[in-house]
């Protein structure tokens, strides 16, 4: 139970205050709580799937700064699509959660999140993991629980948010921080290159 655990505990702590973590907030204001919730799930257990499968042999396959430049051009790109996209008519109901029919909400959300995730310290920290106690599923598990219980949190903190503000206002908040992380992206990779 030991890798469980660490895994557990390691990565929920790596997790809090991360920018995923702030991105789910954002994310959870913007789209409805099942598409958040399925998103960010699926993208937590293929990412901790990948960081354990990969281990440290994923640093060297493709390098660091490719991925952080990738990512933060693609940010910046979800960014200028949140603020140019069609502004629906303001309804009295809830602006965050509003039921859509179609699955691009649910890919839109995992593939923001997939693309934040990767790489970073919870995926280096999985890897380390993986190395460490030699145990694919029980370090996989407690690293995708540790990963679900901070982001439960923040899709929390963003249903909340959005309750209380006007749709226009979340879109130009959302816009903003796709642009900031994808911002913050480049700067890291470029710092790191």
């Amino acid at each position: 139970m030991t890798p469980l655990f660490t895994s557990l505990v390691l990565v929920a702590l790596a997790e809090m205050a991360d920018k995923t973590q702030v991105l789910t907030i954002s994310l959870a204001c913007r789209y409805r709580l099942r598409d958040v919730i399925v998103g960010v799930g699926v993208s937590i257990a293929a990412l901790n799937a990948l960081a354990v499968t990969l281990g440290s042999v994923a640093g060297h396959l493709i390098p660091m700064t490719a991925m952080k430049l990738a990512a933060g051009i693609l940010f910046l790109g979800f960014g200028l699509w949140t603020l140019l996209a069609r502004e629906k008519p303001e309804t009295t109901e809830d602006s965050c959660n509003q039921p859509q029919r179609r699955l691009w909400p649910a890919l839109t959300v995992a593939g923001a999140f997939f693309i934040a995730e990767l790489g970073d310290k919870t995926q280096l920290a999985t890897f380390s993991l993986a190395a460490r106690f030699d145990s694919f599923f029980l370090v996989w598990l407690g690293a995708t629980l540790g990963m679900l219980v901070a982001n439960g949190i923040a899709i929390a903190l963003g249903v909340w948010v959005g309750r209380r503000l006007p749709e226009r206002w979340l879109k130009r908040l959302s816009a903003a921080l796709f642009m900031a992380f994808g911002v913050w992206t480049l700067v890291e990779a470029l710092v790191t290159a």
